[in-house]
């Protein structure tokens, strides 16, 4: 629990509660105030059960992050719990092997760097769950235990997409375990329970997943999928673990071997199905890189596999640290030691970090709110609509699928009752050609000279170039004011 509870310690806990939602999370802040009706249809990027989360969380709007950061502190408690329940010969030894996982998970960098608004963390809350369930199936194969893991298979999907691909492994690996000749009185109870999950997982994945799976989101993660033939997907596995590998706190080698030892200490500690799951999760994980199903090694949507192979890891450095006390109690302690300043080091630039993309779509909305006067205009970029929509108070906005192939995530959004907004419906030159002619088109026939404001966010470099472009094109000399971090634009009629 005091691990657990440093979570709060090592983050940097007011930052997270105050800093503004970047664009990733506000569409997933405002998808959760959309009608729960809409959770399936509009759920391409974000699970249902996480959207349920954040809508429920009581929390307040502008402090949603406190739900990762919960969970984050849920993985540290499931590191500790899954390497403390293994059978190790002592009590000490096996708080030491929990202690170890635990801190990994806690103090290594893909840890701290950075929790959004998204469900990365809860990934590794649930594989972890799901890997400490299996553990006790493969200690005491009831049918009971496999009914805990069955229902936390199925129950963990809403709100973890990619714990699919856990469950396939521990069971497929409890499976293989029981096929030696002392341990076939349980496969048939195991098929069992391996089928049904099965089944279940596999009608959520062709009902609800599949069918809302959107073109714009599989060309985002194109260059993170494995091409090329066998020889040149392997090593570009490897070179993507070499790129992560300073978010695990060790060269890649190094964190090769010391898995390597992880699992081989779990099949000494009489877990060879858990085992070997870790080995089948990184080769589903490839397979579905390869595949084209899902980025390999990207550091935010590989956390679970990541988080997971960490709390191993420190099973390994458990159990090389055990075996030596055995012959010698002070070189174990002295390699301890050793080991933990180092991971310390290595940790401390890290620590209470600060690394939110700085966006502010919020103190542009609220300023336009504030200075707005009723014959005014906004316009609202297209990454800008989700931010406007969450924090323009009292908004009633709509959602809609997109067919544009424009939003990664799946959805549009507009406010229905704010008058005088007008979107762009892209980020390329003619978008944003487009949405200034029809703003100046509905400023002449309101008449009075009404100033145009325009709240853009998440600008990349091609669309502050279409932007300036328009501006030239159409001969506008927009003011720019320092707002948040990206400045608000505004365009004064009578100065024009």
């Amino acid at each position: 629990m005091v691990l657990a509870g440093l979570v709060f310690v090592v983050h940097p806990f007011g930052y997270l509660t105050r800093h503004p939602y970047w664009v990733d999370e506000v569409w997933v802040a405002l998808l959760a105030k959309a009608p729960l009706s809409r959770y399936v249809t509009l759920s391409s990027s974000t699970p249902v059960g996480w959207l349920l989360l954040v809508r429920f969380a009581p929390f307040g709007r502008d402090r949603l992050r406190l739900v990762p950061l919960l969970f984050a502190s849920g993985d540290v408690v499931m590191a500790y719990v899954v390497a403390r329940a293994l059978p190790w010969k002592s009590t000490t030894a096996a708080r030491f092997a929990g202690t170890v996982a635990a801190v990994l998970v806690l103090l290594a960098p893909i840890s701290l760097v950075r929790h959004d608004l998204k469900q990365y963390t809860a990934d590794a809350f649930f594989a972890l769950l799901i890997v400490w369930l299996a553990s006790r199936v493969e200690a005491e194969p009831s049918r009971r235990r496999l009914t805990h893991l069955s229902v936390a298979a199925v129950v963990a999907v809403p709100f973890s997409t990619v714990s699919m691909f856990v469950s396939a492994a521990v069971f497929l690996g409890l499976l293989i375990a029981q096929l030696g000749p002392s341990s076939r009185r349980h496969v048939g109870d195991m098929a069992i329970a391996a089928g049904g999950t099965a089944v279940v997982l596999g009608l959520y994945l062709a009902f609800v997943i599949d069918p809302h799976d959107n073109r714009a989101l599989r060309e985002y993660w194109q260059p993170y999928y494995l091409t090329g033939g066998p020889f040149h997907e392997i090593g570009q596995a490897w070179h993507r673990l070499a790129q992560v590998s300073s978010a695990l706190g060790a060269p890649g080698w190094a964190l090769v071997v010391l898995l390597g030892l992880g699992v081989f200490f779990m099949t000494r500690l009489q877990r060879p199905a858990i085992a070997l799951a870790v080995l089948l999760l990184w080769i589903e994980m490839f397979l579905a890189g390869v595949l084209g199903k899902y980025p390999f090694l990207d550091q935010r949507t590989s956390h679970f596999l990541l988080v997971f192979s960490l709390t191993v890891i420190g099973v390994g450095i458990a159990g090389v640290v055990v075996t030596v006390a055995s012959r010698s109690r002070l070189v174990a302690v002295v390699v301890t030691v050793a080991m933990a300043v180092g991971f310390w080091h290595g940790a401390v630039p890290y620590v209470r970090t600060r690394s939110i993309p700085d966006e502010d779509v919020r103190s542009q909305v609220l300023y336009v709110v504030a200075h707005r006067r009723p014959n005014d205009l906004v316009v609202v970029s297209l990454m800008s609509s989700y931010g406007l929509g969450f924090y323009w108070p009292g908004a009633k906005s709509t959602f809609s699928v997109d067919k544009t192939g424009n939003n990664t995530n799946g959805y549009t959004t507009r406010v229905a009752n704010v008058p005088g907004l007008v979107y762009a419906n892209g980020r390329a030159a003619p978008d944003t050609l487009d949405v200034m002619r029809s703003a100046l088109a509905l400023a002449k026939e309101r008449g009075g000279d009404p100033r145009i404001w325009i709240i853009r966010t998440h600008l990349h470099l091609g669309e502050g170039s279409a932007w300036d472009s328009t501006f030239r094109t159409l001969r506008l000399h927009p003011e720019l004011l320092p707002v948040g971090a990206e400045p608000l634009a505004v365009i004064d009629g009578e100065k024009q």
